[in-house]
């Protein structure tokens, strides 16, 4: 985390504005980049009353930034990139479908420190239920995950849950809710282009078809693929780049699985799903890899536990 010298200094430069992606893309003289993180808020407050409920539910956030753009502010160890366009969809126990965030612009800080985690950072002010929030989300990486302070891609990392965060302050009080999930970023694909495609893990989930017809799930975080039952057991996970192929295939530990679904979400819009069955074959396997390939191009393999 900054020092709260440091912490005053960037909440200082904070912009609000209203763009759009299309925009920027056409602005642009060189190729922009989409940071991407999705994930849940954690179960757990860490501090303040949490009013818009958003606990335990998921999120998925876009920052739209072109690949040259100049930074408002340069430190030794972090950059400060000042109307960076936000994207996302949250959802919330308040309400029953999904609260699109529209696009918005905010602070992008890159932290490089030389010892300790990486982290991209966004600070802004955001429109929820006609009120507005202040904001700051804390995505921590492993260390050397960014590779310099400009605007650069990288792979998907999952998220350093113990250094992630997320704070919003209404009406004078903030609360504070751990983030779960993953982190990406790639070069911006247009809409109707074809995504790379990408499985995110942070909100992967097991659903268990029982004999009597019934089904139980629950977040894959909180354990292993157990398949020392008579179950049915299905992988189900967000995902990036499907909605438009022609061929979905998924490969666990190299071994081609029967694919449930695959296409765009039900609950979140710009979001694709793919659902898939774990045959028992591979039970006791361990720390295997999960491999999804679209229309021939594979994606980052993503690492599950088989019991």
């Amino acid at each position: 985390m900054f020092e709260k010298a440091r912490s005053i200094a960037i909440a200082a430069t904070i912009v609000c504005s209203l763009a759009a992606s299309k925009h920027l893309a056409a602005a642009c003289s060189s190729q922009v980049i989409s940071y991407q993180a999705s994930g849940t808020f954690g179960a757990t407050v860490i501090s303040g009353a949490d009013k818009l409920k958003l606990a335990g539910e998921p999120f998925s956030i876009t920052l739209y930034v072109c690949q040259s753009k100049a930074p408002s502010q340069t430190f030794p160890d972090h950059t400060i990139y000042a109307g960076i366009e936000l994207t996302g969809t949250v959802k919330s126990a308040l309400v029953l479908t999904p609260y699109n965030i529209r696009p918005t612009a905010v602070t992008l800080v890159l932290v490089q420190p030389i010892t300790g985690t990486d982290s991209i950072q966004v600070l802004g002010t955001l429109s929820v239920f006609g009120a507005p929030i202040a904001i700051k989300g804390v995505i921590a990486l492993p260390a050397g995950t960014l590779t310099s302070l400009n605007i650069a891609p990288f792979s998907s990392v999952p998220i350093v849950t113990a250094k992630s965060g997320f704070v919003y302050t209404q009406g004078g009080l903030s609360t504070t809710l751990p983030l779960i999930g993953t982190a990406s970023a790639t070069v911006y694909t247009p809409p109707g282009a074809q995504a790379s495609p990408l499985l995110h893990t942070s909100a992967a989930r097991i659903v268990v078809a029982h004999p009597d017809g019934t089904q139980s799930v629950r977040p894959m975080r909180a354990g292993g693929v157990d398949l020392g039952t008579s179950d049915t057991v299905m992988l189900q996970f967000y995902a990036s780049g499907v909605r438009d192929a022609a061929a979905v295939h998924v490969q666990i530990a190299g071994q081609d699985v029967p694919v449930s679904y695959a296409g765009a979400s039900g609950h979140f819009p710009g979001l694709d799903e793919v659902m898939v069955e774990v045959p028992r074959s591979l039970a006791g396997m361990g720390d295997v890899d999960v491999v999804l390939n679209v229309d021939g191009q594979a994606g980052s393999p993503v690492r599950i536990h088989v019991q």
